[in-house]
């Protein structure tokens, strides 16, 4: 009877949890020891568990519940194991023993309930410590996701009051109000891009230089701006163009501070062996302007006119065309202008903020840039004009204008000289007496000049001698030394005089 029970409760067990074996590990006499009856699966019921973190590391309350389950099983099958041991014994064994039976019986059953007591208390603890982990664990990740969230918060928070400020132009930082642009989208992401780069201190250096080279030409060009009723911020994009460089050329071969291809230079700007317009930056000023005031015109919108001066009328005629209704942002967050046309509005937008906010951003090198050409009048000219070549050696001769200053305020002229065979005018400073023209004439004009390439045994005198002109002409005009070597294939400007 003590059999078949303990064989019932033995392959329930077996059958209802993991399959055991029992492995030929003999103590002394006995049977096998329950301790060397492992599971046969792989893979114990403890160890198939998912925990908190999501992955298979045996920790989750599941996990837990079926260590606990194992251990209870594990219990009572040592128990099982050995009643059925002593049931197995000989006949002998078991008569010896029935006197003491019930002692006996007693006696199992109070190891087997301390066995089991034993285990609850383990799995009572076990339940307690999960249960504080778990507490702890859950404690973390919404610490953890709270503190993400309110980062994630604060950043949108902090984005959205800036380009409230930025749009109201509320005071806050460094007690001054932040002045509002003419033309929007400051607050746009390819804007805040350029912001962020001209505000590092690298970025405020280019700025500055800038703003030093802008001072001969700024005065004029606001003039003008405030004469044709045009945005001031139009100001700035010379920088944006060439950094107020008059003799800047890009690769394309675009020249001067407004940048001018020479195929797009006509009807505005004029261009010969003597001189290049595009770097006057008073003429090209107008010019630009002009173009400016077309595109407008045309698109109806700065930001598209200004695109247009960067790619083209004729293009962006085409993609206004292809895109009916839509504006330049439109057309920048699509893709569909050239990287060059996308960027190129977003740029004159961050370097005109950040130079009408200079106190605002803390741009204190910017900020004195732009005190020490603000409220300065546009310089005055004398213009005469020159019926032939005179070189800046000679037209200084005459007027008293340094050289520096003559090359300075006539840009345009790259070979030192006023052109032969036609009439020039020239820029000389406002204040030149009215005998000026009168006074150069005398220099002795050049009516004609060719252009002459240095061959194997020319000298100076010797091309001097074949011209009927003096080697001192020669080398004025050219701008070099007496006593210069000449190198084969150099090319010299020989002037003729009647």
């Amino acid at each position: 009877m003590k059999f078949s029970v303990l064989s019932s409760e033995f392959f329930s067990f077996l059958f209802s949890g993991p399959a055991f074996v029992c492995k030929p590990a003999f103590q002394g006499s006995g049977g096998p020891s329950p301790l060397h009856c492992l599971a046969a699966t792989a893979t114990p019921p403890f160890q198939s568990g998912v925990g908190l973190n999501g992955k298979n590391d045996g920790t989750s309350l599941q996990t837990r519940k079926n260590k606990r389950r194992f251990i209870r099983k594990l219990a009572l099958f040592a128990l099982s194991c050995t009643m059925l041991m002593s049931s197995c014994a000989t006949a002998q064994e078991l008569a010896a023993r029935d006197n003491a039976s019930a002692s006996a019986d007693g006696k199992g059953s109070a190891e087997s309930q301390a066995l089991l007591d034993a285990s609850d208390t383990y799995a009572s603890e076990q339940d307690q410590l999960l249960e504080k982990e778990i507490q702890e664990e859950l404690k973390k990740k919404k610490k953890s996701s709270k503190s993400k969230k309110n980062k994630e918060k604060d950043k949108v928070t902090l984005i959205e009051e800036e380009v409230a400020a930025m749009k109201s132009g509320e005071e806050t930082q460094n007690g001054v109000r932040r002045k509002e642009l003419e033309l929007p989208g400051i607050e746009h992401e390819l804007s805040q891009k350029f912001l962020r780069q001209y505000l590092t201190a690298s970025g405020q250096k280019v700025l500055v230089r800038s703003l030093e080279n802008a001072a001969p030409y700024l005065p004029y060009i606001l003039e003008q701006l405030k004469e044709r009723n045009m945005p001031l911020i139009l100001q700035y994009l010379p920088i944006v163009e060439s950094n107020y460089l008059p003799n800047a050329v890009s690769r394309s071969g675009a020249t001067g501070i407004w940048q001018f291809m020479a195929n797009s230079m006509a009807p505005y700007l004029e261009k010969d062996s003597w001189y290049d317009e595009r770097r006057d930056p008073w003429k090209s000023t107008d010019a630009a302007l002009s173009k400016l005031e077309y595109n407008f015109r045309f698109f109806g919108d700065w930001e598209l006119a200004l695109a247009a001066y960067n790619c083209g009328a004729g293009a962006m005629g085409k993609f206004v065309k292809q895109n009916p209704g839509k504006d330049f942002w439109y057309l920048a967050e699509n893709e569909i202008l050239k990287k060059e046309s996308i960027l190129y509005v977003p740029k004159l937008l961050a370097i005109a903020d950040i130079i009408e906010n200079a106190h605002y951003y803390g741009a204190t090198g910017i900020e004195e840039a732009v005190k020490a050409i603000e409220n300065v009048e546009p310089e005055k000219f004398t213009y005469i004009k020159t019926a032939g070549m005179f070189s800046f050696n000679q037209i200084s001769k005459a007027t008293g204008v340094s050289k520096t200053k003559v090359k300075t305020l006539n840009p345009a002229l790259f070979r030192n000289c006023t052109p032969a065979r036609e009439v020039y005018s020239l820029r000389l400073p406002g204040d030149m007496p009215e005998d000026t023209e009168e006074n150069l004439k005398k220099q002795g004009v050049a009516t004609d000049a060719v252009m002459y390439t240095v061959k194997e045994g020319d000298s100076l005198w010797g091309i001097s001698r074949r011209y009927g002109i003096t080697v001192e002409d020669l080398c004025s005009v050219n701008e070099i030394s007496e006593k210069k070597v000449l190198s084969i294939g150099k090319k010299l400007i020989v002037p003729i005089f009647n």
